[in-house]
């Protein structure tokens, strides 16, 4: 009976555990709202806020008197009895408490720039997913419009093989066609099903509907205006920079002598006792040169990176507005002029096999580079989103552009 009684235990905690996985059934959501409420509880997010409330009590506690005092007792019976108490303080000449809290102010810093690039990556994955979503659900719908188109075929070529005007060849051509298009809604579900996996893992739910991507073709791109020295891996570098000289101070202090004062008072046989003491350590041996050459050298090598950092954003950003000039082009001629007349094309060709002007084969050798055309239409969809995401990462644009969507 203990046993059972373990085993369902072990069961509860198990199903409590799994029981923000499970699938509700969900009206669509606004991006806006989907976003924060992904973002704001997403772990990581958790995660870098809990780091970055650990830097700011560390920091206070860098802020606090770096010696405590010390008190001291003493009892010594010779010919005379002697008891003494005494009560020390080392003393703060060189400013150590100045120099570490501000190591701590910077590495706060560092902790709020790791938090913003935790959530800036965050959202940029969660629109990426967005996008891949919808770009395998419309390649899905365009499978099914396969497969109703070559069911349709099929029964057409059926009646006609029935009354003798054609002959059995075309009727399997057009089987053959059928069992492709389901292959390829069966591939195509399964696409679906691996894009939404990142949404899933991301949101921690599962969804009947996902909120869709923003309509972006149209928008006024010069309206954005980039800043690099803002992207949270400037940021980030820079604050890495700041604490390291900061870092400098702290060691150039770090061997430096800071004096001892003390007071005792007791009693010697019958007289009273009262002493003065003071004490200096004698940086002989080790002055704490080596430590501050090493922190500046290490803050060279951050001032570097900040340079390098700086020439590899730049070229980002000069790349992600080629990049999204050219997919705005190419998506404004495909929704003009190549869709619609890939629509015309369509029609025609449904015309064609009525009228019995067209042979199976022929029919759906059309009928595949008329949905390529579609299927690379959604392609380049989707590859005006990604542009998009990628200029406004590039150019520190893009939590503004999710605030304006609310």
């Amino acid at each position: 009976m203990l046993n059972i009684n373990r085993a369902a235990a072990a069961l509860a905690l198990a199903v409590t555990a799994l029981a923000p996985m499970t699938s509700v059934a969900q009206q669509p959501q606004r991006l806006s709202v989907f976003i924060d409420q992904t973002i704001n509880l997403h772990p990581a997010v958790r995660a870098a806020e809990k780091n970055l409330s650990k830097a700011k009590a560390s920091a206070s506690a860098a802020g606090q008197y770096p010696y405590n005092p010390e008190l001291s007792a003493g009892y010594e019976e010779a010919a005379e009895k002697t008891k003494e108490f005494g009560l020390s303080q080392t003393i703060d000449v060189w400013g150590r408490r100045s120099s570490a809290e501000a190591l701590g102010f910077a590495e706060v810093e560092i902790a709020r720039a790791e938090y913003d690039l935790v959530r800036t990556d965050l959202l940029e994955a969660l629109l990426r997913s967005l996008g891949a979503n919808r770009k395998q659900t419309a390649l899905l719908r365009l499978a099914e419009k396969r497969l109703d188109l070559s069911v349709r075929f099929l029964n057409l070529t059926g009646k006609f093989a029935a009354a003798g005007d054609i002959g059995r060849a075309d009727v399997l051509t057009a089987e053959v066609g059928r069992s492709n298009a389901v292959l390829q809604v069966a591939a195509a579900k399964a696409a679906v099903a691996d894009a939404q996996t990142a949404l899933i893992a991301l949101a921690g739910e599962q969804r009947t509907v996902w909120p869709k991507p923003a309509e972006i073709v149209g928008s006024a791109f010069d309206a954005l205006s980039p800043d690099v020295e803002k992207t949270p891996e400037m940021i980030m570098t820079r604050a890495t920079l700041n604490a390291s000289k900061a870092g400098i101070d702290v060691a150039g202090k770090l061997w430096l002598p800071d004096p001892t004062v003390g007071v005792r008072v007791g009693k010697d046989g019958d007289s009273s006792l009262f002493g003065v003491s003071l004490s200096v350590p004698l940086p002989v041996w080790n002055r704490g040169s080596a430590e501050k050459i090493a922190a500046s050298e290490d803050a060279a090598s951050k001032e570097f990176l900040v340079a390098e950092t700086r020439r590899r954003l730049n070229a980002r950003l000069a790349t992600a507005e080629v990049n999204l000039r050219s997919a705005s082009e190419a998506v404004t001629h495909w929704r003009s002029i190549a869709q619609p007349t890939v629509a015309r094309q369509e029609a025609l060709l449904n015309r064609l096999s009525e009228a019995r002007e067209i042979g199976a084969l022929e029919y759906l050798q059309q009928l595949d580079r008329l949905l390529e055309t579609e299927a690379l239409g959604i392609e380049l969809e989707q590859s005006l989103w990604s542009a998009w995401i990628d200029r406004l990462r590039a150019g520190a644009n893009l939590l503004a552009w999710v605030e304006k969507l609310k």
